[in-house]
């Protein structure tokens, strides 16, 4: 921390707000207390150009010293009840500065002010100091806890995140939540090729997770953003892996503004992958128990959608209709609420009954298109069943 700056700013406003719910968090809400990140991590997409941070990336750290005002007074406003997420791209929100600023803490103290179902994501056992609040938290309305965690040994992990907690305090971290009834994950992400991402590496991170009682793990690839990003992390590649070098010019050589990969391989990691969780028996979304009752049905359902596409194709299984339907219902979803935003008398609850009422009358059917989905979905929506990410079964 003695070469970390710290640099202080006062923040409008807090939540920033999605007109869907995000998938891949299973949220409507997030913030983020900090801009940039002392955990240094080196394939960090918080270095590469789009993310234009003054300074050193992980030196100048900026503190968003109001963060927790903000937020309570942006709570007070919001009109939907749903889950706020706390998870940055290119910032951890239990980097070391927390240590010393404290904002995490405070923001746990609004969230269960409001009752309000939150997430985390980290890779910093320092989440562990608020055990007590975000305990709370879940009693309250639900809470996650998410650990970004890709290495399964702690030599690899210091070359690529030399900032970070250890595997040992990240597995202690999740045990302790597990413990508190908190649901838990882990983002395994990114696999590096050649280096976490073979058999052996999954092998390892699976046993790891399953070990902890992780209620899910959601793999990613490394993504190398031309300029950069990706002069930094092949940098440090060179120190500890020279002869990876080449392979990684070439599977990275059609600098693609997103940073992936050449698609064959990426495809290939994913296919492996979810055979890998399948044959763990764990769930690579998360799942529909953890967000249930915590958004929005109408919300709910377009999170349940979204991740029944990833999971069946990851199974090889044709979506080609799924999809459709998820289109449809998108789109219906996103032009009702462009009506439910301009009338400021309607209601959550309100919304949420006419969907009911949708699928008692049978009108879902038409906006699928898709009998039997519909059917399905109405188990979940007015049977309140819960659909099994692993079995692929209603419960």
């Amino acid at each position: 921390m003695a070469d970390v700056r710290t640099h202080e700013r006062q923040v409008k406003a807090a939540l920033r707000k999605a007109s869907l719910a995000e998938p891949f968090f299973a949220s409507r809400y997030s913030f983020s207390p900090y801009m940039a990140c002392g955990h240094g991590c080196a394939y960090c997409d918080g270095r590469a150009e789009r993310y234009w941070v003054e300074g050193e990336f992980d030196r100048d750290i900026v503190v968003r010293t109001n963060i927790a005002d903000r937020l309570d007074h942006d709570l007070s406003r919001v009109r939907e009840r749903a889950p706020v997420s706390v998870g940055s791209g290119i910032s951890d929100a239990y980097q070391p500065a927390e240590a010393r600023c404290g904002l995490m803490r405070q923001a746990a103290e609004v969230l269960l002010r409001h009752r309000f179902p939150a997430s985390v994501l980290t890779k910093s056992s320092l989440v562990c100091r608020d055990l007590d609040l975000w305990h709370e938290v879940n009693a309250a309305g639900g809470f996650t806890l998410s650990i970004s965690l890709a290495f399964a040994d702690d030599e690899t992990r210091r070359i690529f995140e030399p900032g970070a907690s250890t595997v040992e305090d990240r597995v202690a971290a999740l045990r302790a939540f597990k413990a508190a009834g908190c649901g838990i994950g882990v983002y395994a992400m990114p696999l590096l090729p050649w280096i976490t991402d073979t058999p052996e590496g999954l092998a390892g991170l699976l046993d790891l997770c399953r070990g902890v009682g992780a209620d899910f793990v959601i793999p990613g690839g490394l993504t190398l953003r031309p300029g950069r990003q990706k002069d930094f992390f092949l940098e440090r590649l060179r120190t500890a892996f020279p002869n990876l070098v080449p392979r990684y010019r070439e599977l990275y050589g059609e600098d693609r503004k997103s940073g992936s990969c050449r698609p064959d391989y990426g495809r290939e990691l994913s296919a492996r992958f979810a055979r890998a969780v399948e044959a763990a028996g764990l769930a690579t979304q998360i799942p529909h128990r953890l967000y249930r009752d915590r958004l929005p049905l109408y919300d709910e359902l377009y999170v349940l959608l979204c991740h029944m596409v990833e999971i069946y194709e990851g199974r090889g299984t044709e979506t080609d209709r799924l999809r459709a339907a998820l289109a449809r219902y998108r789109s219906w979803l996103f032009e009702r609420k462009r009506t439910f935003n301009r009338r400021r008398s309607e209601t959550q609850e309100a919304l949420e009954d006419e969907l009911r009422g949708d699928f008692a009358s049978g009108r879902i059917d038409g906006l699928l298109d898709n009998p039997k989905l519909a059917c399905f979905l109405g188990e979940v929506a007015i049977g309140r069943r819960v659909f099994d990410y692993v079995s692929l079964k209603l419960t």
